[in-house]
């Protein structure tokens, strides 16, 4: 997310993590903190999509100080989200966030820390480099700091660049993986994924950054990476809210594409949709802002019951 020049006509408004460096044209939602709105239509990303005198619009920061906690703050709330989908399991997972004061860094998860009671102090900062930690006491999985440092590494920023990674281990999707394909164009959720998955053979166990370098050449730009007899990875360009989207919402994806395939005849003849329709949908709900905004009921809620928790 972009921050912000400072500006005499611009206000400020608090939200559970930073501050919002608000234009005269935005201001903060009525329904969840950190998702503001803006009577300037044009200027959303959501022109198309909603209707009524405002749009929503992705926040800009008063301060990189104030980016900063606003990341680390959706991440911990990430946690929970994962862990009331049940996406958590044991003390494997792992999902990080690029710091915006020094790029070269990411915050992950410690190993072993419950997702549910995840709090912004938890977190540990790596370097992109090679993965060691910078800051931090509590261990974290090897496996993270070899797989998310060699994927900023090689992805870098900006447009085809990355800001986020999600990986947490979802019956449907450790089920998928294993039958070496992607998913068909069944649902409208499942366009957003069109062109953006790609399969990433089984290399076993990641400790090491040789490992972590095999996936991030494979990996590539797409959303989602197939990590065969494993689950995914799911990459976000602007934000750790699309990434556990984009997570979420492909676990789901796997879950019908399984169910249609069990319920198929064998004269059965699959229908998918047609190009157009595919081009058109992807368009509207497979961008990084959509991502990032499908991502806000499930955060107020956990909001609701974290009752300022995850900010400690």
């Amino acid at each position: 997310m972009s921050t912000s020049t400072t500006t005499t006509t611009q206000a400020s408004a608090s939200t559970n993590a930073g501050t919002l460096k608000l234009r005269p044209s935005v201001q903060p939602s009525p329904a969840t903190s950190g998702f503001p709105i803006t009577s300037d239509l044009e200027s959303s990303p959501f022109y198309d999509v909603q209707v009524g005198p405002t749009r929503v619009v992705m926040p800009t920061f008063a301060s990189l100080e104030d980016e900063r906690r606003y990341r680390k703050g959706h991440l911990a709330l990430v946690f929970r989200i994962l862990h009331r989908f049940k996406l958590a399991e044991g003390i494997a997972g792992h999902c990080s966030i690029r710091d915006p004061i020094e790029p070269d860094t990411f915050w992950v998860n410690p190993q072993g820390k419950s997702f549910a009671l995840m709090k912004q102090s938890d977190l540990v900062r790596c370097a992109v480099d090679d993965g060691r930690m910078i800051e931090g006491r509590a261990p974290t999985d090897a496996s993270a700091s070899s797989i998310h440092s060699q994927l900023y590494k090689s992805l870098g920023r900006g447009p085809e660049g990355i800001e986020s990674v999600v990986h947490v281990h979802g019956p449907h999707t450790k089920a998928f993986s294993s039958l070496g394909r992607t998913l068909d164009m069944i649902s409208q959720d499942a366009c957003a994924y069109h062109d953006e998955q790609v399969l990433v053979p089984f290399g076993g166990a990641v400790f090491d950054n040789t490992k972590g370098e095999r996936i991030a050449s494979i990996a590539g730009n797409k959303k989602i990476a197939i990590l065969q007899n494993h689950g995914i990875i799911a990459l976000g360009r602007k934000s750790i809210d699309e990434a556990a989207w984009w997570q979420i919402n492909f676990e789901m994806c796997c879950q019908a594409q399984l169910l249609a395939d069990a319920a198929r005849r064998p004269t059965d003849e699959l229908v998918v949709a047609g190009p157009e329709e595919i081009a058109s949908t992807k368009a509207e709900i497979g961008t990084p802002e959509m991502g990032w905004f499908s991502l806000a009921a499930y955060v107020e809620e956990e909001e609701y019951h974290s009752q300022g928790a995850h900010k400690r």
